[in-house]
C-alpha cells in the first residue's frame, strides 16, 4: 500500500491540471462551495453518555477557523445530531438551527435529542455524535452527514486550530469504565489504512497515566513508537506529529526525499466496551503530506 501512496504528491498536481480542463466528470452547476465549521466539546462539559441517565453537563463549540476565509455565502448553520444505534444503524435529525454567529456554545439537552429519535435514555452500546449543516444563502443544505459520504469536511483534519486539529464531530458514547491496563501488552491491528496488510500485532506499554506507546506498527517497519495520549473526560485520542521511520525514504521507496515518515494530527477514541483502539491522523515525509484520514485500529 505505501507503494502506491507514493503518486499521491504528484498526482494531486496532475489532478489539480485536470480540474482546469473544460470536460468535467461532473456537472458544474451540481458544484457547491461549503463552509468549514470547527465542532468541540466546551471545556469542562462532559464527555461521554451513561446507560439510562439524560442528566449532565453536555456542550458543544463551533468556531469557523481562519483558514475557511470568506463565507459570506453561508445564510446559517445548523446543528445535526447523528446517532448510532446498537444495531449500527444511523439517522440523523437537527437539533438547533438558523445558527448565525460564531464562535458559538450550545446546550445539548440529551433527553429532548434522544427523544427526537423516537426514545426516552441512552443504551449501552449506542453513540450520538453531533457536526454541523450549512445552509447557503438560496437556501441549498450542505449536509454534514450523508449515507454515501459519512461525514463531510473530513479531508480538512490536517488543518490546525488553537494547538489541535481541526475537529468536524463530536463523539458522545454510552461507555464502560475505562481502564487502559487492559491494553498492556500484545494488541493486534485489525485495520491499517497505510500499511494495508493486517492483522499483526503490536506491543503496547502504559507511559502515563492517560498515555500509551504502541511500538510495531506498519507489521514492524515503524522503526519508533507512536505515543497517544487519551482524554479521560470522553475517551478521546488524540497527538501530534510523531516521527514512525526515519529510513523511509531508502527502506520503503529508494527516495531520500521520502525520508522521516510521521503521523500528525492525530484523532480517535477508545472503546472501553470492546477493548478497541481506533484513530486516524496526517501522513507526511519530508518532501510533503499524502493527506489525512489514514485509520488504524487494534483490539485487545
Amino acid at each position: 500500500m505505501k507503494k502506491v501512496y507514493l503518486l499521491f504528491i504528484t498526482l494531486s498536481l496532475l489532478l489539480l491540471g485536470y480540474s482546469c480542463s473544460e470536460d468535467l466528470p461532473f456537472p458544474i452547476d451540481d458544484v457547491r462551495r461549503g463552509v468549514v465549521i470547527d465542532i468541540v466539546r466546551a471545556e469542562g462539559s462532559d464527555g461521554v453518555l451513561y446507560r439510562d441517565e439524560t442528566d449532565g453537563n453536555y456542550k458543544v463549540k463551533l468556531t469557523i477557523p481562519e483558514q475557511q476565509g470568506d463565507y459570506s455565502f453561508m445564510k446559517h448553520a445548523q446543528l445535526l445530531a447523528v446517532f448510532q444505534g446498537t444495531d449500527g444503524t444511523i439517522t440523523t435529525k437537527v437539533v438547533e438551527d438558523n445558527i448565525t454567529e460564531f464562535p458559538k456554545e450550545i446546550t445539548i439537552n440529551i433527553g429532548q435529542v434522544y427523544s427526537l429519535f423516537g426514545l426516552t435514555a441512552p443504551s449501552l452500546g449506542e453513540v450520538l455524535y453531533f457536526t454541523t449543516n450549512v445552509v447557503l444563502e438560496d437556501g441549498f443544505v450542505i449536509p454534514g452527514w450523508t449515507e454515501e459520504m459519512g461525514y463531510n469536511n473530513r479531508t480538512f483534519s490536517g488543518w490546525r486550530l488553537d494547538g489541535r486539529a481541526y475537529s468536524y464531530n463530536v463523539r458522545y458514547a454510552v461507555v464502560c469504565a475505562l481502564d487502559l491496563d487492559v491494553f498492556v501488552g500484545t494488541c493486534t491491528v485489525t485495520q491499517d489504512d497505510w500499511w494495508g496488510e493486517t492483522p499483526y500485532d503490536v506491543e503496547v506499554t502504559k507511559v502515563g497515566d492517560y498515555q500509551l506507546q504502541i511500538d510495531g506498527l506498519y507489521n514492524g517497519a515503524a522503526e519508533n513508537p507512536l505515543v497517544i495520549t487519551i482524554d479521560p473526560a470522553d475517551y478521546s485520542i488524540s497527538f501530534d506529529k510523531q516521527i514512525l521511520a526515519p529510513n523511509s525514504g531508502v527502506n520503503w521507496w529508494g527516495i531520500p526525499s521520502y525520508s522521516n515518515f510521521a503521523l500528525s494530527a492525530g484523532t480517535g477514541v477508545v472503546d472501553a466496551c470492546d477493548n478497541i483502539i481506533s484513530f486516524s491522523a496526517t501522513a507526511t515525509v519530508d518532501a510533503g503530506s499524502f493527506g489525512g484520514g489514514f485509520v488504524i485500529q487494534l483490539e485487545k
